[in-house]
């Protein structure tokens, strides 16, 4: 009879790794974004050299987003751009909306404002969320790569305008920041997907900067 000989190191190592590579397949599960503890003080927050200029009273581009496959391949409003100017959600459901994106199972859009916002008495942002009353978790940052600090998390968004359009406000005393110009949305729904629904998730129609002409 054959004796088998005991396995390497290396072979251990080569099976791991093949093990490994088998479960990145699948969707991460949504997590938050990395943040600043609500209770940390402004100068945590960093002052980069893109923290200048004066913002526009709504978003003016899309610096990143992220949506789970199983989210992209269900929701029919996947475009991140209808999230750039004045809201302007319509229409009536589930598959003949207009402006807005639908954010799916954790996923998130992140809008530049186009200078920044310097923290002044009362709510500095207004997130207009469409169609119903979803959460939202909001995050904000000087810099587009961070560290993003939390304003609120899950937020119920639906302050009504009429039967599609709604809002929340935030205030960046709430995460004790002194300046931001870039505004991270976050479904705070957390429904996992598929969901029943051609529209998962919080719906963002737009970042309006309060206070501004």
């Amino acid at each position: 009879m054959r004796r088998e000989r005991p396995l390497t190191l290396l072979a251990l190592f080569a099976l791991s790794i093949s093990l490994l590579g088998g479960s990145c397949d699948s969707d991460p599960s949504p997590s938050p974004s990395p943040s600043v503890s609500p209770s940390a003080s402004p100068s945590a927050s960093p002052t980069p050299v893109t923290c200048t200029g004066t913002p526009s009273t709504y978003a003016r581009t899309v610096s990143e987003w992220w949506i789970p496959r199983c989210s992209l391949n269900y929701n029919l409003y996947n475009d991140p751009q209808v999230a750039l100017g004045p809201p302007d959600a319509a229409g009536f459901g589930p598959e003949s909306y207009t402006g807005f994106i639908s954010l799916g199972f954790g996923g998130r859009v992140t809008l530049d404002l186009g200078g920044c916002l310097r923290d002044r008495p009362g709510d500095d942002l207004r997130v207009f969320q469409a169609v119903s009353s979803e959460p939202v978790t909001v995050y904000v940052s000087a810099s587009p790569d961070g560290p993003f600090t939390l304003l609120e998390g899950r937020k119920n968004c639906g302050v009504r305008i009429n039967a599609v359009q709604g809002y929340c406000d935030f205030d960046f005393a709430d995460g004790r920041v002194a300046e931001a110009r870039y505004v991270r949305v976050e479904d705070g729904e957390i429904f996992p997907c598929p969901g029943g629904t051609r529209s998962e998730g919080a719906d963002l129609d737009a970042v309006q900067v309060l206070g501004t002409p």
